[in-house]
């Protein structure tokens, strides 16, 4: 097919074509990650062992962490029809939520919007009953015994009517498994398809047996509390394909630069990245790129050493280490390149420049 521009009717046709391109990739940029429909629907019973979470989108949080054994762990997305299906896989040696306020302990605080319109990703949680966000509460625990429990935040008991929420908890070895139904017939307003786009952020509190002592965000930051703009673009798709790998690549495989404080030969810096559990595809090569400052690279290096973290779960992480004289602290930008089995590019990561946690601060 061949356009001609000479005339003014061609040109403006050609102008929209790049226009509504340009606005398509722009959307698909915006994008954090992208969650698949549930082959079948999984049952609520707080184990996660069915074949429908081995399809989900997985997100690992706090996998270097110096106290894995009390931080790491990985959540579980999933939809159709009926609901929205979160599964949460925890280490925990010392699972506890009070009474009350049941967030204060080992719960999870969850941010949702599939409100149409002007009002996606506003800058206000809605109050009264206007259809379509929510930002609730859900834990495994009363006290030390294992009973679930879900809320909404105060002051917003009429965002949703809550129908059809359920939340199953089980103790591991290692920990908790957890899993969560949020029905879409919360969202009237809302129709569910593959497509769909809708605003999400997942946070895991800490309690370590007492008062809450630790936040982390899977896709932002405390700023969720206070504005629903600052939840993650999500799309619901039917299956995971690999642009979904593109776009999920930093939720799915978060990494870490650090120096090791102890190091017995020339002093080192280690690249970390986290292994996707769940049924995606397995990564290839997994390669750390060191740039300068202009972008210039000045080496590559292969993430060749697995590290378990934990004896079950398959919480494990591949690291690879370079020359700490490459370049000085604050000279250098890193990225990692994720391949396949075949070597084609899957993804790429960078480090997140966020604070997640209790105080301000990276």
């Amino acid at each position: 097919m061949r356009i001609s521009t000479s005339t003014p009717c061609a040109a403006l046709i050609l102008m929209a074509a790049v226009v509504a391109s340009a606005s398509a990739a722009g959307a698909d940029e915006l994008l954090r990650a992208c969650i698949p429909r549930a082959t079948a629907a999984p049952k609520i019973d707080g184990k996660l062992d069915e074949p429908a979470y081995q399809q989900a989108l997985c997100t690992p949080v706090e996998y270097f962490h110096r106290d894995v054994a009390n931080r790491a762990a990985q959540f579980y997305y999933l939809w159709d029809d009926e609901a929205f299906y979160v599964g949460l896989r925890t280490l925990d040696a010392a699972a506890y939520s009070p009474e009350t306020p049941l967030w204060e302990g080992d719960a999870v605080e969850w941010y949702f919007d599939v409100r149409r319109g002007d009002g996606f990703l506003s800058r206000n949680w809605p109050k009264a009953r206007q259809p379509g966000a929510v930002h609730c509460f859900f834990t495994p625990m009363t006290l030390g015994v294992v009973a679930p429990r879900f809320t909404v935040r105060p002051g917003y008991d009429e965002s949703i009517p809550r129908a059809g929420v359920e939340v199953a908890a089980q103790r591991t070895a290692l920990g908790l498994e957890v899993e969560f139904k949020l029905p879409w017939k919360n969202f009237p307003d809302f129709k569910p398809g593959a497509g769909e786009v809708i605003g999400l952020d997942a946070e895991l509190s800490y309690s370590d047996g007492g008062q809450r002592s630790y936040r982390s965000f899977v896709f932002g930051s405390p700023l969720s509390v206070q504005q629903p703009a600052n939840l993650a673009r999500v799309k619901l798709v039917e299956k995971f394909d690999r642009d979904c790998w593109e776009i999920s690549g930093p939720v799915m495989m978060p990494m870490r630069v650090d120096v090791p404080w102890s190091q017995a030969g020339e002093p080192q810096v280690v690249g970390q990245m986290a292994l996707p559990p769940g049924g995606a595809t397995p990564p290839g090569r997994i390669v750390f790129q060191v740039q300068d400052l202009t972008g210039k690279v000045l080496g590559e290096f292969e993430a060749q050493e697995t590290r378990e973290l934990a004896t079950s779960g398959n919480f494990a992480v591949r690291e690879a280490s370079w020359p700490a004289s490459i370049a000085a602290p604050g000279r250098f930008q890193v990225e990692a390149i994720v391949y396949d089995a075949a070597g084609r590019e899957l993804t790429r990561v960078a480090p997140r420049m966020v604070s997640v946690n209790m105080e301000p601060g990276y």
